[in-house]
């Protein structure tokens, strides 16, 4: 029986049942934290912040507590936040360590910590100082105690006003500029609404709102703009309207998915492929390049190819991601299909010290971009929109396993088939480091550019263990027609249920 609850320590971040987290753990743990903090990070301090779940502010008191008497600086943000809020305000006290402490998308009972090092570097497993968050499941397991120090105290700290202006001047989007464009969001009940409607109000857009209030609830269901019946009522109010756009928020608001008026979805390697020009104008140095995860469409890879820029698949997760990204200063910016957008930014002018290029997330800034490219040229969009319909998609879905065993023969038997289909499979980025995941593709090269060739059938197929669900595995295929994508769909199920597979899942 795992007593200690163990298992909240994922591949990217800490993910648990809030029953599963009594206060004697939580406590436990950022005990374990605060040693890590001051011992490992050397960090003077750590910036504290909750996004909407019922239990963060709890969660995120008892923390601070701990902190204090450890003789930390608690730097708190008084209201619920945006991941991407957070984000930001590490970025302008870039010498302490961070903790957000919520679940993104999980269930409303479920909670976790997204947690950075100064200079908002990721914690993760085998990221960070001493292995980062195998190092704080160690401390955890030992029981570590910094013990009382002197010296600790807690104050309060808003961003919302220069985030808000950051994000804006970096968008290029002026006061008043998205005057006449009507757009509708949808925050899902979910962190993000406060800063989103502050921001499009002084930007001058016709906004719709939609569910804005932070409901630790999430009335809705689970906080996921994957899941169809959960932005039902949204959809609704998108095709019933004359907007020229609608966004969907998840619970933390730093994933994010683009709709047009008349309810098409652009998946998020068409909407980066949009902004991309934009973004490739502040990086105008030869050599430069981007990330795109394994799963995004190769006819959208192509599209990022003409905007002058190396295109190299990476693995999903977004703490790989941006470490990723830290390590190589030819690389700019990366997208997920799951709706993730990463950039390398600049320090905010609050910020002292620290990194000059912070490797992260900024959903304000992407939804202002984004906005005002389709106000000014959606005519990019609609041409984006027209080559994705030459394609097929099932979007990512999974199935859950009684066993890892189980889980990996399912794998091994959905690559096997696929292989002896045509495909070929891949497993490690171009620089070694494992994918995490395995990219099989048939008709379709490892390297795309702007000229590449596709067969007439081509087909891609990514699957993956997931990090943040136990006994969970997904897939996701994009095809040259609705009739190839479909027919992998039925075969990866068909084969799957030999394995004792669970029903689909979605999220």
């Amino acid at each position: 029986m795992d007593t200690l609850n163990v298992a909240m320590f994922r591949a990217y971040d800490i993910r648990t049942p809030s029953a599963l987290l009594p206060d004697d753990l939580a406590q436990r743990l950022a005990r374990a934290e605060a040693v890590y903090i001051s011992e490992v990070l050397k960090a003077p301090g750590v910036l504290l912040a909750h996004d909407a779940r019922a239990t963060g502010p709890h969660y995120l008191e008892l923390a601070a507590g701990e902190f204090r008497r450890a003789g930390l600086e608690v730097v708190v943000l008084p209201h619920p936040s945006s991941a991407s809020m957070f984000y930001f305000a590490a970025m302008s006290l870039p010498h302490l360590a961070a903790i957000l402490y919520g679940a993104s998308h999980n269930p409303a009972g479920d909670t976790g910590q997204k947690i950075l090092a100064p200079g908002v570097r990721p914690i993760a497993e085998h990221i960070g100082p001493e292995g980062g968050l195998d190092c704080i499941r160690e401390l955890y397991v030992q029981g570590a105690d910094p013990g009382p120090r002197d010296g600790g105290r807690i104050w309060a700290y808003d961003p919302t006003s220069a985030y808000i202006a950051y994000s804006m001047e970096r968008a290029g989007v002026d006061a008043g500029m998205l005057c006449g464009l009507h757009i509708m969001q949808d925050y899902l009940n979910g962190s993000a609404g406060r800063e989103m409607m502050l921001a499009f109000e002084r930007a001058g857009a016709a906004l719709t709102p939609l569910h804005f209030t932070a409901d630790g609830r999430f009335p809705l269901g689970d906080p996921n703009p994957v899941k169809q019946d959960v932005i039902r009522h949204g959809i609704r109010e998108l095709l019933a309207g004359n907007f020229r756009l609608g966004i969907f928020f998840d619970g933390d608001g730093d994933r994010i998915d683009f709709y047009r008026g008349d309810g098409t979805y652009l998946s998020s390697s068409f909407v980066y492929a949009a902004i991309l020009p934009q973004i490739r104008k502040r990086f105008p140095e030869p050599g430069m390049g981007i990330f795109a995860d394994l799963k995004s469409n190769p006819l959208a890879v192509m599209e990022m190819a003409r905007a002058g820029v190396r295109v190299q698949v990476i693995r999903n997760g977004h703490s790989q991601i941006k470490n990723s990204l830290f390590e190589d200063p030819s690389m700019f910016g990366a997208v997920e299909e799951s709706a993730h957008f990463y950039e390398a930014f600049p320090p905010p002018v609050s910020a002292h010290g620290g990194t000059e290029r912070f490797c992260t997330e900024n959903t304000l800034y992407v939804a202002l971009l984004v906005s005002r490219v389709w106000h000014e040229h959606p005519e990019r969009f609609d041409a984006l929109l027209e080559i994705q319909a030459r394609t097929s998609r099932e979007r990512e879905w999974g199935y859950k396993f009684p066993s890892d065993d189980l889980r990996s023969a399912a794998l091994d038997a959905v690559r096997a088939h696929f292989e002896a289909l045509g495909a070929r499979a891949m497993t490690r980025m171009p620089n070694g480091y494992d994918l995490e995941a395995t990219l099989m593709r048939r008709g379709i090269p490892f390297d795309i550019d702007a000229h590449t060739k596709l067969a007439p059938d081509w087909l891609q197929v990514c699957q993956r263990v997931s990090q943040s669900e136990a006994g969970l595995a997904r897939w996701e295929v994009v095809a040259a027609t609705r009739e190839i994508a479909a027919e992998a769909k039925r075969q990866i199920a068909a084969i799957v249920q030999q394995f004792q597979a669970g029903p689909e899942y979605q999220g």
